[in-house]
């Protein structure tokens, strides 16, 4: 379109139904306006008038807000109409005043860029002068007005904004559908609902970029060439997270280990409690587990091949619920798309406690370096400790969070991080990005001070124990 769009962004609700400071709340690690005025400013548009309400002065320290400028609404409980209508007579004080204003709601963190170019790209037709995005989960946001729309803002009352003025005068509106969603966030259970979303998002985006670039199948046991990275001596002494987690153990407690692998917790939490059952899918994990347990005479263990959450067949072995006083996931769930399940079950296997020690990023983000080198772009990140932190939160359960220092993974030899790398990297040996990522391990490792290989580029992250109450303790 020729002129220029002018936004506008409606952020003075009270937010009862979330009960207060829902735009302050935070969706991965950012407030929920925050999204939609980065939104804006990925579209080109870095200066919205934002209406704000009673909250205005915990936004204002919150929110980054580039160029925007604010005004308030005094009086936000008469409605979302009361906001658009000032909002508006701002907007149209503007000089030069703008051909066209995009109204946003402050509350949908979703809202896409490409969305707003769109709108913002649509002719001016002052015959019709309001575009809808219709989404396809019916959501009519936002909408785009041309000069020639302001009866229908003054037209508009109570808390429903447009959408009456839009039904009664289709005649005015053009519609551009879409694909995309763009929830509300007006309820706690909207926005669990949106980081479960995202965290779905980010996994289904990781595992598709995976299957561009697959060249090696993962076989039946993913795990099977690489189990012996993750052996643990369960004697050992100076592990900050494996102390964090005694420190959790009674002696009549039953533990239950989710995705326990080689048995680097569960061995040696088995001699701080009762009973532990550790549950991991991958039979040659399950096997070297057992192996810890007969050398280290290990008796109050039960080894058990399942994935969480169980089916039937895993809950005929472990039983009904509650199965333990704690659960426990140790770097377990990043590549898990439904989490919300996954979580829902392990509350409801144990009586006192859940556990999960999770990186700031994934233990593959390791290998994120070789990414750019092998396949000429970046690494899509898996959701980690924040997005967990954050989804628990807005589930009500109070997660508290022990960070200790993460340390650099080595490996012992050339051939067992080349073997590392390929099944991070998917490659099949002899093929072209094959050989890049061989030229990649020469350039990146290097010997560590143990002896091994490592790699300088590849952060030491810092690890979290993150701790919150079953569904029975809270």
């Amino acid at each position: 379109m020729t002129g220029w769009v002018a936004a506008l962004v409606l952020a003075a609700g009270a937010g009862r139904r979330f009960g207060g400071g829902k735009l302050l709340a935070t969706v991965d690690g950012r407030p929920i306006l925050q999204h939609v005025l980065d939104a804006l400013a990925e579209a080109g548009i870095e200066n919205p008038i934002v209406v704000l309400g009673g909250d205005a002065d915990e936004l204002e320290a919150a929110v980054r807000w580039r160029n925007a400028h604010r005004v308030r609404n005094p009086d936000p409980d008469v409605g979302l109409a009361s906001s658009l209508q000032i909002g508006w007579q701002a907007s149209m004080l503007t000089s030069p005043r703008p051909d066209a204003v995009l109204v946003l709601l402050g509350d949908q963190p979703r809202v896409e860029p490409a969305v707003i170019r769109a709108l913002i790209g649509q002719p001016l037709e002052p015959s019709r002068p309001v575009i809808v995005a219709r989404h396809a989960d019916g959501a009519r946001n936002p909408v785009r007005l041309e000069p020639e729309a302001a009866p229908l803002v003054a037209a508009t009352s109570g808390d429903r904004g447009l959408g009456p003025q839009l039904d009664a005068h289709a005649e005015l509106v053009r519609v551009v559908d879409l694909e995309a969603v763009n929830p509300d966030v007006d309820t706690p259970a909207d926005l669990v609902a949106v980081l479960a979303d995202g965290w779905a998002a980010r996994v289904r985006a990781n595992a598709a970029q995976v299957e561009r670039f697959r060249e090696a199948p993962d076989g039946r046991d993913f795990y099977a060439p690489v189990t012996r990275a993750f052996l643990a001596d369960p004697a050992r002494a100076g592990d900050p997270v494996l102390d964090a987690l005694v420190g959790l153990a009674r002696p009549d407690d039953i533990w239950l280990d989710i995705g326990a692998g080689a048995g680097r917790y569960a061995l040696p939490l088995a001699g701080h409690v009762a009973e532990l059952v550790a549950i991991d899918p991958s039979v040659s994990m399950l096997d070297a587990l057992r192996a810890g347990m007969a050398e280290h005479r290990i008796a109050n263990l039960g080894a058990v091949a399942g994935r969480w959450p169980p089916d039937e067949e895993l809950r005929s072995v472990i039983g009904p619920d509650p199965v333990a006083d704690v659960a426990l996931i140790a770097h377990v769930g990043y590549d898990v798309e439904a989490i919300l399940p996954f979580l829902e079950a392990m509350e409801s296997a144990v009586r006192r406690l859940c556990v999960a020690v999770l990186m700031e990023s994934s233990p593959a983000s390791v290998a994120a370096g070789f990414w750019p080198l092998v396949h000429g772009e970046a690494r899509v990140p898996l959701p980690a400790l924040p997005e967990l932190h954050e989804l628990l939160r807005a589930r009500g359960a109070a997660p508290t969070v022990a960070r200790v220092a993460g340390e650099r993974r080595t490996w012992s030899d050339r051939d067992e991080l080349v073997t590392y790398l390929r099944r991070q990297l998917w490659t099949a040996p002899g093929s072209a990005a094959d050989g890049r990522l061989l030229a990649a391990v020469e350039l990146l490792a290097v010997t560590a001070s143990d002896g091994g290989l490592g790699i300088p580029s590849a952060p030491a992250l810092e690890i979290g124990i993150v701790t919150w109450g079953s569904h029975e303790s809270r």
